[in-house]
């Protein structure tokens, strides 16, 4: 199937009220097992490259690796360079194939995200590729902690408004209480935040920071108006864990690398499944 385009595929989550996951696109078990999953529950997937978080797999790697495997899926398949940090790191992801990217501008000034984000939408749309970007800061537990649920941090929506209008965005990763990794407590998401923006700007929003909530919280989350569900930590956590439970159980009388890699791609495969199922998304690909 083509690789698909990060506008439409949100673009249908926004018309018809289902949430997308964007899953981290590690190593090859778990493209596999994510692939797998979407193309059982004939739902769209998003795959994102995020040097960050994996920064010893090399973007010329990391990026073919995901286009690839988009590309020989049976359901539509997005690419994204995720927080991408420059214009050169994004030019590099597209010349590498990606379908779309994420400039993360959110610890610039409003008017410095404006200006790089701007820019950074005129040459990728110059060649079919969407962009991503983030108004507001989605920061660290310990950050939320500091702040103690102020708001200073969170996206004004009526800047968000004038940001979409002034840059072109295709998609727009918002901040409402959710942060990266794991959450320090019950936390407290500003969904009528959420749903503000909604009805002042027309792109689909991006909630990143989605992992390690209750299951019953992710209907209200799509049903403000999130549409892109980027979930890392918990499933990577839940990874961990499993391959414990399993070495120590000692399935067979001697474990090799080649079990544990099996064993990895199982686990992405049913929690991938879980996760399309709870954001309403499985059999949207139909």
């Amino acid at each position: 199937m083509p690789l698909a385009s990060l506008k439409e595929v949100l673009g249908q989550a926004l018309r018809r009220g289902y949430g997308v996951p964007s899953l981290l696109a590690g190593n090859l078990e778990m493209v596999i097992g994510q692939v797998m999953a979407a193309e059982e529950k004939a739902s769209p997937l998003i795959l994102a490259y995020n040097r960050g978080v994996t920064p010893k797999i090399p973007m010329e790697l990391g990026i073919p690796l995901i286009v690839n495997a988009a590309t020989r899926a049976g359901v539509p398949v997005v690419t994204i360079l995720d927080h991408g940090q420059n214009l050169e790191e994004v030019v590099k992801a597209i010349h590498l194939g990606t379908s779309s990217v994420m400039f993360d501008g959110s610890n610039l000034s409003f008017e410095e995200n404006v200006r790089q984000t701007r820019e950074i939408v005129r040459v990728a749309h110059s060649v079919g590729v969407s962009v991503e970007a983030e108004l507001g800061s989605v920061g660290s537990p310990e950050a939320a902690s500091v702040e103690s649920n102020a708001e200073r941090s969170f996206t004004d929506p009526d800047a968000a408004a004038e940001f979409v209008e002034r840059t072109g965005v295709d998609a727009l990763a918002v901040s409402f209480g959710n942060v990266h990794g794991l959450y320090r407590g019950e936390p407290c998401l500003d969904l009528e935040r959420v749903r503000r923006i909604h009805a002042l700007v027309d792109v689909p929003l991006v909630m990143h920071g989605a992992s390690g909530l209750d299951e019953g919280a992710y209907a209200g989350i799509v049903g403000s108006g999130i549409s892109k569900v980027c979930y890392y930590t918990a499933m990577g956590m839940g990874a961990c864990r499993d391959l414990r439970e399993l070495m120590a159980d000692g399935g067979q009388n001697v474990t090799v690398y080649h079990h544990i890699i099996s064993w990895a791609l199982d686990y992405f495969y049913a929690e991938t499944k879980r996760l399309l199922d709870l954001l309403g998304c499985s059999g949207m690909a139909r």
